[in-house]
């Protein structure tokens, strides 16, 4: 007859507060720094918990605080390296406060984003961290209740009042377009696709305005014809390859372009292919600069000029700041704009 293996007992918090000679109430707050405790009743019961090597029940501590701990990410597409470094950010900067991370890929659909946060709240989340699909988010008005802390990345929301993080990208391509135009190159493309569902989202029209600034500020016509903004992308091989981007590049090649910004890794995935399928050579015949530093662009022969965005650091700051609303104090909405670093190697 086979031997029914038995669950070794748990220690309680009881035992705890017994061995540390304090109340449970006293083990509750240490455990959940909810009050102040002193320094030597905060080592007894750490000692008490170590040496009966007891574990805190999470659930039973989310209804008994009030607080879960958790922190949710909900980002647009787990595939871009962007999206895990601002991850790396996050994770850092809330493990140090006892918080942990909760990831939520909604695979640049939006229906499955609401279905995340929708989760994620169900869940007994203390804050929640986007990096949107698309720009509009007054759905969140009836979902989430007031004061809820919400830190939007990399996107500003429309129709919802938060705190976000952004790079200042209006600049980066102002920087990124008037390197070139120094080197000589007057007819620059931009070819991107945007994430807005009816028009362009803010970050994509800011990197144009950066673009067509370049060209004013060094008195050179700006042909509109040579921007090309395609809504959404395709993320399977196949479509990075051989989709809208590529099919926006050919079109350039019949407007005698000399240049081409790419406003993200995803858009120079299909810029690249066009050019090496059609046999034009990167920068004898086109020079490029792209949005993003994923790792085959140092791979590709010359690697890639990139406009890298501070990725762990804008995580970080967003962290920073939905721990600042999870203390209170009712500070006002606040945007932060970080500044991109542009790496020029062989392709411009």
């Amino acid at each position: 007859m086979a031997r029914t293996r038995r669950t070794p007992k748990q220690p309680t918090v009881k035992e705890v507060a017994a061995l540390a000679g304090v109340s449970l109430a006293t083990v509750s707050h240490v455990i959940n720094k909810t009050r102040y405790v002193s320094e030597e009743t905060i080592a007894k019961v750490e000692n008490a918990i170590k040496i009966l090597d007891y574990k805190a029940n999470p659930i039973a501590r989310n209804l008994s605080s009030g607080e879960s701990r958790l922190i949710g990410y909900v980002v647009s597409n787990i595939e871009c390296y962007f999206y895990l470094d601002m991850a790396t950010g996050i994770e850092k900067t809330i493990n140090e406060e006892g918080y942990q991370l909760l990831l939520m890929d909604s695979k640049d659909s939006k229906q499955r984003e609401m279905l995340n946060i929708e989760t994620l709240i169900r869940r007994g989340v203390d804050g929640i961290i986007i990096a949107p699909t698309t720009t509009e988010y007054g759905f969140l008005n009836e979902l989430l209740p007031d004061g809820f802390p919400v830190v939007f990345l990399d996107r500003q929301p429309l129709h919802y009042t938060a705190d976000y993080v952004l790079l200042n990208n209006t600049q980066a391509s102002f920087e990124a377009t008037s390197y070139l135009i120094r080197k000589g190159y007057t007819r620059i493309a931009y070819i991107t696709y945007h994430y807005g569902e009816n028009e362009i989202d803010d970050t994509t029209g800011e990197r144009i305005t950066g673009f067509k600034e370049a060209h004013r500020d060094a008195g050179i016509p700006l042909d509109n014809g040579l921007i090309q903004t395609v809504p959404g992308a395709s993320y399977t091989r196949r479509g990075l390859m051989e989709g809208e981007a590529y099919s926006s590049m050919k079109r350039m090649l019949d407007k005698q372009v000399q240049a081409v910004i790419c406003g993200n890794g995803f858009a120079a995935a299909g810029v690249v292919n066009c050019l090496n399928e059609t046999g034009i050579h990167i920068p004898q015949d086109m020079a490029l600069i792209t949005y993003d530093d994923d790792l085959w662009m140092s791979m590709t022969r010359p690697k890639l000029s990139s406009i890298i965005q501070p990725a762990e650091a804008m995580g970080s700051r967003a962290a920073e700041r939905i721990l600042k609303r999870l203390r209170g104090g009712g500070t006002p909405f606040e945007s932060f704009r970080l500044e991109a670093h542009i790496v020029y190697r062989g392709s411009c």
